[in-house]
């Protein structure tokens, strides 16, 4: 059996090492040009389910790179003011010296590429598929095609294979940006910085931030403060096409606006930010999750549960979903029992996420 997967984000990386793991002959097609060209965040957080999924799919060589990539782990949750007055906190117990609770996406996914340099085509921009007898064949938009027994789309919330297989699926626009940073922890930042923000994620009332502390950095940065910035077009004061056609310094000077009047330590930790790490993201999300007709193609991911991130649950759901696929696809269990769970589980995950946002974002749309 050849299996094609369209996208090398998380859960398409893993499902590819399970399936290589067992023998399946794998091929991932990424449209990006190459692993460091990608922006989507920054620190992310691994629950139990992901870590055991991860501990499923993974070489024991690939998981130990993983695993010392992996940031140290927090034992805090806690909220505050503008005027860092404390709102909430809650406290976790610390695992062992191999417990994963929260990674850098960057090194996360350069680890989860381990022993898969011949198995990926970077610059493999997905244009259609068609089902040829039991297969099915991909096309790409330079004009090339694939042919393989399984294709998975695991192209992210935009996903061009849902679009085919699912072109009544509906992803919502919740309104809500996002404009990450990071913030080098210099011996300066360190001296100022709250206790808290390097204990574990830290909310500030439309903003929050969280440590990013290696246990072994990449060899282009190291240990850092991710931080985010929240609101809708109005209160950020922006256009959607004035925000993402800003440059990264001039984007990182409007959340120095936003955060004006805010706790002076909030203000110089803003201004260590490196403003050229400056990034936007919309925030969109799906409100149910379907299922898709019988066939060669399936569906991983945020392809087909979109999410938002106030339930810290995309990234677990996309690496649960793909120990299940890969558990289907080398036969033990089924494309159909596949699904199944996964409709179930992902609905849980999106439900979750919904919830969480309302309270955090006020949403009132979705």
């Amino acid at each position: 059996m050849k299996v094609a997967i369209v996208g090398a984000g998380i859960g398409g990386l893993a499902l590819a090492q399970g399936l290589l793991k067992a023998g399946v002959e794998v091929r991932v097609f990424e449209r990006d040009p190459s692993p460091v060209f990608r922006r989507q965040g920054y620190r992310i957080h691994v629950s139990p389910a992901g870590e055991e999924a991860l501990a499923a799919v993974l070489p024991e060589r690939v998981r130990r790179r993983v695993i010392e990539t992996a940031t140290r782990p927090g034992d805090l949750l806690a909220g505050f003011d503008t005027q860092l007055n404390a709102l909430f906190e809650q406290t976790f117990p610390i695992g062992g010296p191999d417990s994963i609770t929260s990674i850098d996406r960057y090194a996360f996914r350069r680890a989860m590429m381990t022993g898969l340099d011949e198995f990926i085509a970077f610059g493999k921009e997905f244009a259609s598929y068609g089902v040829v007898g039991e297969g099915v064949e991909i096309r790409f938009a330079d004009g090339t095609t694939e042919v393989a027994d399984v294709l998975v789309g695991a192209d992210g919330a935009g996903s061009r294979v849902r679009a085919q297989l699912l072109p009544e699926f509906e992803v919502h626009d919740s309104g809500i940006r996002c404009i990450y940073g990071k913030i080098p922890l210099t011996d300066a930042v360190r001296a100022v910085v709250p206790p808290s923000f390097l204990r574990g994620f830290c909310f500030v009332q439309g903003a929050a931030f969280a440590p990013v502390l290696f246990r072994t950095p990449p060899e282009e940065y190291g240990d850092y403060l991710m931080a985010v910035l929240t609101g809708t077009s109005e209160q950020l004061g922006r256009t959607d096409d004035e925000l993402f056609a800003m440059p990264a310094e001039e984007l990182w000077s409007l959340v120095g606006k936003q955060i004006a009047d805010w706790h002076p330590v909030i203000g110089s930790l803003v201004s260590a930010a490196d403003a050229s790490a400056a990034f936007p993201i919309a925030l969109r999300t799906c409100t149910s999750v379907m299922p898709w007709p019988e066939g060669p193609v399936v569906l991983l991911g945020d392809a087909v549960h979109p999410m938002l991130p106030s339930a810290g649950a995309g990234a677990n759901t996309a690496l649960w979903d793909a120990a299940r696929l890969t558990d289907a696809l080398t036969g033990g269990s089924t494309l159909a029992s596949y699904q199944e769970e996964m409709l179930e589980h992902g609905m849980a995950a999106v439900t979750e996420s919904l919830e969480n946002g309302r309270r955090m974002f006020d949403l009132r749309t979705i």
